[in-house]
């Protein structure tokens, strides 16, 4: 008389079940991380916009002085400024229309309608919005991934 003995462990079968309930668990906390990352992004052109506003003297020729630091979103070169959720390149000094991607800089002359909302979004998605008033100062806000204004980027610069 033969005793079969049995193996110990797990069959291809469970195996697969278990990977793919990771990976679907894990596909959640994926896209989280690229979703901050690309917010990380616009907290940093944030950052190098408001920098070079403080360089500067006049608000006459802002648009220019920007477009020279960071680029032109009509023709946009590699190295220009990126917008992290677009990709878009450059500094533009329209409003872009609803279906438009968003460049990574706007510089537009003061308008209450322009100013982005923490609750209701906009076409500014991923961009750094810069608004220039007649009283020589210059607002600057960050827009999230669906043009809310985000928390902490919200700064106005007197030249």
């Amino acid at each position: 008389m033969f005793k079969t003995r049995k193996e110990g462990g797990y069959t291809l079968t469970e195996l697969m079940i278990v990977i793919a309930i990771v990976g679907v668990l894990a596909f959640s906390e994926v896209e989280h991380v690229r979703t901050a990352a690309k917010l990380t992004g616009v907290q940093a052109n944030f950052r190098s916009v408001t920098t070079a506003i403080y360089g500067l003297e006049a608000t006459d020729t802002l648009d220019i002085k920007l477009r020279e630091v960071f680029g032109d979103s009509v023709i946009p070169e590699v190295e220009d400024m990126r917008n992290p959720i677009t990709n878009k390149v450059g500094v533009a000094t329209d409003e872009p229309h609803i279906d438009e991607l968003t460049a990574a800089v706007y510089v537009l002359a003061e308008s209450e309608s322009l100013v982005p909302s923490a609750t209701e979004p906009s076409v500014y998605k991923g961009a750094v919005l810069t608004i220039i008033h007649p009283d020589n100062s210059v607002a600057v806000y960050g827009c999230d991934e669906k043009g809310k204004l985000m928390k902490g980027l919200q700064m106005t610069i007197q030249l």
